[in-house]
């Protein structure tokens, strides 16, 4: 069975200075889900893996909370 790990970097317009940075901690990112299921581990830890490893590095906000609203009524 083939599989494929998809990660994106946020949604937001990625300034020049970062857009390299932030396609290297993709590609890592995907890389390491992927590896967790050539090992042969399940899908939940590869997605677990990938997502760590974007709250890990510095170029994402992963996990940090930053990006929080509110809706008053």
């Amino acid at each position: 069975m083939s599989a494929v790990v998809v990660v994106h970097g946020g949604a937001w317009t990625i300034p020049d200075e970062l857009a390299e940075a932030s396609v290297n901690g993709v590609k890592a990112a995907a890389c390491e889900g992927f590896s967790v299921l050539k090992r042969g581990g399940n899908a939940v830890d590869a997605v677990e893996a990938a997502v760590r490893a974007m709250e890990d590095n510095t170029v994402f906000n992963a996990g940090k909370q930053n990006n929080v609203f509110l809706i008053l009524e």
